[in-house]
């Protein structure tokens, strides 16, 4: 995962730990420099507690006599060069073994809080060694920054994982030490979200330093003893203040010592993978009264179902790793059916919710990627939280929260979850302010959301209801996320019927003929077959179905992006929505499901329409699009004879016009340049951006002609020369390096969706404008200037992740097709039989060209086919018709249906195409119709054949000196393998079936070629 951004504690105690470690540096690497902060800052935290913790009272009697000058504060005295050799011979054997030298002095047996801290102390001091890299010239002043740190901060914060923050910015730090930690003020939040008491069995199974936990306990402290001890002073002042009225207005009674002593031995517990780390965590235990023991060191997952049990904590708190390594390959022990399961988000969630009890609370952070991960375990995960819990608030956060190795991490969000009664609702709530400034130094500042966060979720989502609605904070029904459109549905379904049939029938031919040959055998009566014949028919019914569930559970994203699910109404629109649908008289009806609700739409006839379209809700993305889409295929004359419909229509088209923002708002330039002497082939050069799709390529060769530059992954690259053909693109290719030609950006990705944006960039109107408008001089380069000067359309952030979701959606359906289409040819071992010429079994002509200047020859009632138009298709109309004048004119033949075109001209991919005709139509004189008069040749088997050989047939083409062409000697010489009819009529009907699979999915690619460019000019056009 990322670590916090900035330690987020106060200025003094930042620079004493940088000091520290400034100081400690010849000690060797941070994770040493650690140990020693971690062994010092422990002999100060027992001086402090020894004076403050009146538990500790009897022990005080150790440090008498011989035994005075082993409390920390005594080390300030001595001069440097004793430093070392004290702490090495006298402190650590001593605190060693203090467990023996406290029953030397205490009367009685010890409390059991007492014995499990100095357990602890003596497991930290049993090995400790500061070796003689710790410079003892530098004793001195390390003892006496330590010193400085501040009492309240030494009890009351995680001072140990500031004093690790501080090691992770150093090279390998991270690595090294391997701390995931969340800022204060955000495990405060959680812990107020989910408000632990003495009852609660609170656990953390990625614990790290133990700041989930201890806070968590001294949160449930704080309810009974109200001393304001916490989040103590060095929270944020407005949280500070919420938890004060919290706690006054709900007061905790004093629980009895059996309850106080359970609560201790076993309320609050941790696994942390690391040694190191875990002694942290147990050493902040000890410092807060809490059992050290209760933190384990391993492998959470491993240890699940032995070690930690199932349905055995009431809280669950924990901000897992992203994407860290796992011990082992699988875990069936947490999740049987995705044993090894990789992404270790995934897992972590999985046991999270597998530990609670039912009514127990889990609130995690994830990565915003966990929202809509498409793999099915995460897809599973989802819909489980959905069903087998009460997904009650995602709560996403600032980008700033965390930062990664590379600089600012990912995106996350907070899930909170009860386990036990399923979903009816999804409260999301946007921090955008969660009371620190951006930036590397993140310091405090008014209008923490988090305040307001803590507010709306106690007051409503906790107790069942739905808070007020605003720009950051509404409600998303379950039913919203656990419906799957129809439309894809009905698609899913006619898709795989159609697979499966063709499967279907090559299954029962391979059958048919071992059937054939059993009753030949007579091993199989007739009856018997067609008892077979049935039962294969039922069999692939199941299979279908089968198969049509299976891929509609697969198609099922159960996506978490809850804005995704709003339409883009403004408030006025959705009131008059409401004000038409009050209009509306319907008889009472219970709730009806999504799906029912749109197939009843879909089925009603006109003068319904608008009474059914009146049962959608607006505010819902996909029941706004539904009635979009019915709304469109209303004619002009209907709307006039129900002008209740016009209404909806004038709804969902005024749009509210959006702010066109300056790209110098939106992009900052980046500036890091290679030299060219200093390149030497590490690393990828940008070639060229394609200007169709904004594609970027690399070069094929590493080699540097000039200077370079810098780009990384996410940035906007833009073309100098080409930007106004729409040479724009993202960099998803990671960190590499383009010539000066380029520009390169960083978007700022709070207030942009880079997706979005370089689409905006590409749009054809715009680029239009651009060209109309680009600069002179040399190639017309756009400098940034320019550029930065350009305004676009934009919706705010939610809606412009919202719009780029969608537009991915349809560049995935757009791709695939293309890619089918591209592959998609013909199969030649189809054609069998013996060969026989074209003019033997047809007769072949051609047309004509009437004169263009003659208008009296064009307009009129006979199809005419132009050359172009002769495409691997079937031809039911055509752009062009003629007069009866041209056809007796120029004595233009009407080829009848069935006829079989070839294109004999066209230097690009025209000559040689093939069309099949399916009206009477006359053709140019640059195409042959070949018209079949043998009954036993189907023309349709002729016309697939043909295309077949398209490569061939345009190979044999004749020039004579001029342009390259076919012609009607070369047509009908063409030979084709004629089967039996029988054989042609299935040959026929195998590649009718193919060709109707790829006219759907051509279809397909076409709506959403054509939805995109909606979407596209719905922004621009606003």
């Amino acid at each position: 995962m990322a670590r916090s951004t900035v330690h987020y504690a106060d200025k003094e105690t930042n620079n004493i730990l940088k000091k520290l470690h400034n100081k400690l540096r010849p000690a060797g690497t941070p994770v040493q420099r650690v140990e020693y902060i971690i062994e010092l800052l422990l002999l100060r935290i027992f001086e402090v507690k020894l004076v403050q913790d009146p538990d500790f009272a009897p022990l005080r009697a150790a440090f008498r006599g011989d035994n005075e000058g082993l409390l920390f504060s005594s080390l300030l005295s001595l001069p440097n060069d004793e430093i070392l050799p004290t702490l090495n011979l006298d402190f650590f054997p001593f605190y060693a073994g203090i467990l023996s030298e406290a029953r030397k002095v205490w009367r009685g047996n010890l409390s059991d809080k007492v014995q499990d801290q100095l357990v602890l102390i003596e497991e930290v001091f049993s090995n400790s060694n500061f070796t003689n890299n710790v410079t003892s010239g530098n004793m001195a002043e390390i003892i006496g920054l330590v010193a400085e740190l501040d009492s309240d901060r030494l009890l009351k914060t995680d001072l140990l994982g500031d004093a690790i923050e501080s090691a992770l910015s150093e090279t390998g730090g991270t690595k090294d030490i391997g701390l995931h930690r969340t800022p204060d003020h955000i495990r405060e939040f959680m812990v107020g979200l989910a408000a632990p008491t003495f009852q609660s069995r609170l656990f953390d199974p990625t614990v790290g330093t133990g700041g989930f936990m201890f806070d968590s306990f001294e949160y449930v402290l704080e309810g009974v003893y109200r001393e304001g001890h916490w989040p103590g002073p060095k929270s944020h002042p407005e949280l500070a203040a919420w938890f004060k009225a919290w706690f006054e207005h709900h007061p905790v009674p004093v629980p009895s010592i059996e309850v106080n002593t359970d609560f201790y031995r076993t309320g609050v517990g941790g696994i942390e993978y690391l040694g190191m780390v875990r002694k942290m965590a147990a050493i902040n235990f000890y410092v807060r009264g809490l059992n050290p023991g209760n933190i384990r060191q391993g492998d959470a997952l491993e240890k699940f179902g032995t070690e930690i049990r199932a349905n055995s904590k009431s809280i669950v708190l924990a901000n897992p790793p992203f994407g860290a390594q796992r011990d082992k390959e699988s875990y069936p022990n947490v999740w049987s059916e995705y044993p090894t399961e990789s992404e270790t988000t995934i897992l972590f969630v999985k046991l999270m919710l597998e530990l609670i009890k039912p009514g127990g609370v889990c609130g995690v952070i994830v990565s915003e990627g966990f929202l809509t991960w498409d793999q099915n375990s995460a897809r599973a995960l989802r819909r489980s939280l959905l069903e087998d819990c009460d997904l009650q608030a995602i709560i996403s956060l600032p980008q700033g929260v965390f930062v990664s190795k590379g600089g600012q991490g990912p995106k996350t969000s907070i899930l909170l979850f009860v386990k036990g009664r399923p979903t009816e609702r999804v409260w999301f709530y946007k921090v955008t302010n969660d009371g620190y400034s951006m930036g590397t130094n993140r310091k405090p500042m008014p209008g923490c959301q988090l305040v307001e966060a803590l507010d709306l979720f106690h007051t409503y989502v906790r107790e069942g209801r739905e808070p007020p609605e605003s720009r950051h904070s509404f409600c998303i029904p379950a039913e919203w996320i656990k419906t799957l459109d129809p439309r894809i549905k009905d698609r899913i379904r006619a898709e795989t019927r159609a697979e499966m049939a063709v499967k279907r029938a090559a299954d029962r031919d391979k059958l048919e003929q071992k059937w054939a040959a059993q009753i030949a055998a007579k091993r199989l009566t007739e009856g018997g077959r067609l008892q077979r014949f049935a039962d294969h028919a039922d069999l692939w019914q199941t299979k279908t179905e089968s198969e049509i569930a299976r891929k509609i559970e697969r198609a099922h994203l159960y996506s978490f992006n809850l804005p995704n699910y709003r339409s883009a109404l403004s408030a006025a629109q959705l009131d008059a929505w409401r004000a038409f649908a009050a209009s509306q008289v319907r008889e009472a009806e219970p709730e009806d499901l999504l799906e029912r609700r749109y197939r009843a739409v879909a089925a009603a006839p006109i003068e319904r329409l608008d009474e059914l379209l009146s049962t959608l809700d607006p505010r819902h993305t996909l029941e706004l699009d539904w009635a979009r889409q019915f709304l469109q295929d209303v004619s002009a004359d209907e709307f006039v004879r129900y002008p209740h419909l016009g209404t909806l229509q004038e709804i969902i088209a005024s749009q509210q016009r959006l702010p066109r923002v300056p790209l110098n708002e939106l992009l900052k330039i980046r500036r890091e340049v290679m030299i060219q002497s200093d390149y030497s082939g590490e690393a990828d050069i940008v070639g060229k951006i394609r200007f169709s799709d904004g594609k970027l390529f690399m070069r094929e060769d590493r080699a540097a002609e000039t200077n370079l530059q810098w780009a990384e992954k996410g940035d906007l690259i833009i073309s100098k020369i080409n930007f106004h053909q729409g040479a724009t693109a993202i960099n998803d290719a990671g960190r590499v390096l383009a010539s000066m030609d380029y520009l390169i950006y960083t978007v700022n990705s709070s207030q942009a969706s880079a997706a979005l944006l370089v689409r905006l960039l590409r749009y054809p109107d715009f680029l239009a404008t651009l060209a109309a408008n680009k600069p002179g001089g040399i190639k017309g380069r756009s400098q940034p200037d320019f550029i930065e000067n350009l305004t676009v359309p934009l919706p705010d952030l939610v809606e412009q992740e919202r719009v780029a979701s969608t537009l991915s959606r349809h560049d995935s359906i757009i791709q695939g097709v293309t890619l089918v289409e591209k592959n998609w040819k013909l199969d030649q071992t189809l054609f069998s039989g013996q060969e026989q010429q074209l003019s033997a079994i047809g007769e072949i002509g051609t047309g004509s060209t009437p004169s263009r200047s003659n208008l009296a020859y064009f307009d009129g009632d006979f199809h005419w086919v132009l050359t172009a138009e002769v495409n691997e298709c079937d031809i039911e109309k055509t752009t062009e018709t003629l007069t009866d004048q041209a056809v007796q004119d120029y004595c233009l033949r009407i080829y009848p249906p069935d006829t079989i075109l070839v294109a004999m001209y066209g230097q690009g991919a025209t000559r040689g195409k093939a069309a099949y005709l399916r009206v009477p139509a006359a053709i140019t004189q640059n195409c042959a119709g070949i018209v079949i008069t043998r009954p036993d040749v189907l023309p349709r088997y002729v016309y697939y054949y043909l295309r077949s050989m398209y490569e061939e047939i345009r190979g044999q083409e004749y020039s004579g000196g001029g342009v390259p062409h076919l012609n009607l000697s070369v047509i009908a010489n063409l030979r084709v393998p004629i089967p039996s009819l029988e054989e042609q009529q299935a040959v026929v009907a195998e590649l009718d079936r193919q060709a109707k699979l790829l006219a759907d999915l051509l279809g397909l690619k076409a709506q959403a070629e054509a939805k995109a460019r909606k979407i596209l000019d719905e922004i621009w056009e606003s």
